[in-house]
């Protein structure tokens, strides 16, 4: 399945995903047993449990340009270390994409007969 939502809102959910999950990095490499560790960890699990909910099925593509942006693993995950990856080209293939699917939805916009002949 691929997101069809507001790309705004998505974009949205991605930074605060990213905000988190570097800010959790960063305290559990300073101590992984702190307060500030645990919390962050308990933000991150809500937020990806939010993103669950909205998203079903689809929250995993946010979850991974997260990961790919950020290149940290998403801790408590069946992986706990990223694998060495080319992460700027799939990053900058993500990214193409992404401007492929805003053009498109913008079209999509214009055209609304089209549009939703096509949806039926």
């Amino acid at each position: 399945m691929h997101l069809f939502q507001n790309a705004e809102t998505i974009d949205r959910l991605v930074k605060q995903g990213e905000f988190v999950l570097t800010t959790y990095h960063a305290e559990y490499d300073k101590d992984p047993a702190s307060f500030h560790s645990e919390f962050l960890r308990g933000s991150l699990a809500g937020w990806r449990s939010t993103v669950h909910t909205l998203y079903g099925d689809c929250a995993e593509e946010i979850i991974d340009r997260v990961v790919i942006k950020t290149r940290l693993a998403i801790p408590g995950t069946k992986c706990d270390t990223v694998p060495p990856m080319a992460f700027e080209a799939i990053l900058a293939e993500a990214e193409q994409l992404h401007n492929v699917s805003n053009r498109l939805e913008a079209l999509a916009e214009q055209h609304l007969p089209v549009s939703e002949a096509l949806m039926m």
